[in-house]
């Protein structure tokens, strides 16, 4: 079935949105900076990068470089990592390339999806098991699975701020496979739109090319679904998870990429 004008504005804006969709999403009190000309949410986690977002800054080719600059010292003064998404809509058009003269790290080069659900062909494993994760020991489990290299001290705020979203319209799952975790995967489902964005999911190197994501993203969609969602998106990536999904009756939006700015180049 053709996706309709409806879908597609609204999966726009899940990654773009307008300043009253952000402050309906994330609460007035999230730290968002709204401006005509950017969109930027500062989140509650210092480190982690996927806490605060640049969702879109809309400048002239003589405005862009003094803007990123403007950008960086908000975050400088918190010493905060954050990531940049650049879509179609950010402007001007030679922004990336700004960002990167500029330091920032080319981190996910992706595209936005969309599919109508029930999604229909996904090639899943029977031997992966997926479990929703519904307490502080599941969480911490996932995040070993997103960072095998963190201790118990460093995973401490991440694991604090999941913890504290579930419950709500955020989760999360972790997959394992022989009894061992091998995968995990976030999701929130927008209720205003009717929508489930696909988020973080990661799966253990030794763990690859035995379906661990296509039945993560089965299990997500199959929730949603339940949950009274008619659409998926999500920004994947071009060579990973955005080959498999179109092949799957995921439908190409646009290029998104996202530009890292990791706290630790603050102190340089």
């Amino acid at each position: 079935m053709p996706l309709g004008r409806s879908v597609v504005d609204a999966a726009r804006s899940i990654f773009q949105p307008t300043v009253e969709q952000l402050r309906r999403r994330e609460g007035e009190g999230e730290g968002i900076v709204a401006r005509p000309d950017l969109l930027l949410r500062i989140g509650p986690l210092v480190t982690d990068p996927w806490s605060s977002t640049v969702h879109w800054a809309r400048w002239s080719a003589d405005q862009v470089d003094a803007g990123i600059g403007e950008v960086l010292d908000l975050f400088r003064k918190r010493r905060q990592a954050f990531v940049w998404l650049v879509a179609d809509t950010s402007s001007p058009p030679s922004i990336g390339e700004r960002l990167e003269a500029a330091g920032f790290i080319r981190e996910l080069q992706g595209k936005m999806l969309v599919a109508l659900l029930p999604l229909d062909g996904l090639r899943t494993n029977r031997d992966v098991v997926v479990k929703e994760v519904r307490d502080r020991a599941g969480v911490r489990e996932a995040i070993r699975v997103d960072h095998p290299d963190w201790d118990d001290d460093r995973a401490a705020d991440l694991v604090d701020e999941r913890v504290r979203r579930l419950g709500g319209d955020w989760h999360l799952a972790t997959a394992y496979l022989d009894g061992h975790p091998a995968g995990t995967a976030r999701w929130r489902i927008d209720r205003e739109l009717g929508a489930v964005e696909l988020r973080g999911a990661e799966t253990l190197p030794e763990h690859r090319r035995r379906g661990v994501y296509s039945t993560l993203v089965a299990f997500r969609a199959e929730h949603a679904f339940r949950e009274g969602c008619t659409f998926a998106t999500i920004v994947a990536d071009l060579h990973t998870s955005g080959p498999i999904l179109t092949k799957r009756g995921f439908e190409d939006l646009g290029p998104a990429t996202y530009f890292l700015w990791p706290a630790r180049f603050f102190e340089l």
